[in-house]
């Protein structure tokens, strides 16, 4: 579909994660710089003010040396897919496009998110979001490698995993990533930066920060209460198709969020530890 849209000569607000694969993230990125065309991806929290504010305390310092992240997504949604008929009218056909050839399964149409044949599950799906944050605010690359476990616990019929945990290696610093959709304790998303002054808690309310020593009961030094709207990432691409700037999420900072959760992914699938050197090229 983007590439459709280049071809046609249109500025593009493309969902996220940008990609299938760390292959075809390379090929959307010179699709794009090949065109003259805006192209925003849509990782809203690049364009929310708040998560710009936790940033910049980052940067100012006030964590000190950041060891370890702690991204995590839990929502008790998890149920069996729903493979009864459909209702109405369904081109098969061209919803498979370019995936594997096969009868018609209506829980792939109505949860395609969760086969392998067209996506990469909550783990690029979510973890696009979550992960970016923890690149953009470490300003480092993607991870040097990836593993992964987790298994389908509620969600029969999906082959993607509704609980699963992932390590990530930078080389400053460690990231997990762990999902459960079976449980609603803290229920939604979080990001907990551990540096060695201070402790950032980042979730959908916004955050808080806590000096270390941490003791329990302690008050945060800093806080601020402030969700993640979507309308300032619409706007800012609203603002570049006029000014023809690169926006708040290019295609290359998509790719590099995603990447990493494409890794864990592979080490899912293969059982092992994965590297990213094994991509290059």
């Amino acid at each position: 579909m983007l590439t459709a849209s280049l071809a046609a000569g249109k500025d593009t607000y493309q969902e996220k994660p940008l990609s299938h694969s760390l292959e075809e993230s390379q090929k959307m990125i010179a699709a794009v710089r090949k065109s003259k065309q805006v192209v925003q991806i849509g990782m809203q929290r690049r364009s929310a003010e708040s998560i710009m504010k936790a940033k910049k305390l980052v940067e100012d310092g006030v964590l000190g040396r950041i060891t370890m992240v702690k991204p995590q997504w839990d929502w008790n949604i998890a149920k069996p897919l729903d493979n009864s008929p459909l209702e109405g009218e369904l081109d098969w056909k061209r919803f498979l496009g370019t995936a594997k050839k096969r009868d018609l399964e209506p829980m792939r149409f109505r949860r395609w998110r969760y086969f392998w044949d067209y996506a990469g599950g909550n783990m690029t799906d979510q973890g696009t979001h979550l992960m970016d944050v923890v690149q953009w605010f470490n300003q480092s690359g993607p991870p040097r490698s990836a593993i992964m476990n987790g298994y389908v616990a509620k969600m029969t019929g999906a082959e993607h995993p509704d609980v699963f945990c992932a390590v990530f290696e930078f080389p400053e610093y460690m990231a997990t990533w762990t999902l459960n959709y079976d449980n609603a304790y803290e229920n939604g998303w979080s990001i907990t930066f551990q540096g060695d002054k201070a402790t950032m808690i980042l979730d959908e309310d916004g955050y808080n920060v806590y000096a270390e020593p941490w003791k329990r009961g302690s008050e945060p030094i800093y806080a601020e209460k402030a969700p993640v709207p979507i309308e300032p990432h619409i706007q800012n691409f609203l603002d570049c198709i006029r000014s023809r700037k690169d926006p708040n999420c290019t295609v290359e900072i998509a790719a590099q969020a995603v990447a990493g959760p494409h890794l864990a992914n592979q080490a899912f699938l293969k059982g092992k530890k994965v590297l990213l050197s094994s991509y290059s090229g």
